[in-house]
């Protein structure tokens, strides 16, 4: 019979928020562009603890992918008016 009471290991806390330049390095921009968003048009979100800005990758790159403009076009079919 196994006790009950012992307390069992945690897993590894995983790293929730990264900087600014660590963030810039994944979607390929420089770190001034982050902080111009910040500023600005704040459109990438981020919590701010003190003087420090720090990202959530996932509510980061989420927030990116909203932006998408465009993307693929459709084939143009030809009409049968067109094709005879």
């Amino acid at each position: 019979m196994q006790d009950t009471d012992t307390p069992k290991p945690q897993a590894a806390i995983t790293r929730l928020y990264i900087t600014d330049k660590e963030l810039a390095g994944l979607l390929g921009v420089s770190a001034g562009f982050l902080q111009k968003d910040r500023r600005t048009a704040k459109r990438i979100p981020f919590v701010q603890l003190g003087d420090r800005c720090l990202y959530d990758p996932d509510e980061a790159l989420a927030a990116v992918k909203l932006l998408t403009v465009g993307g693929p076009r459709g084939r143009r079919v030809k009409r049968a008016t067109e094709a005879a």
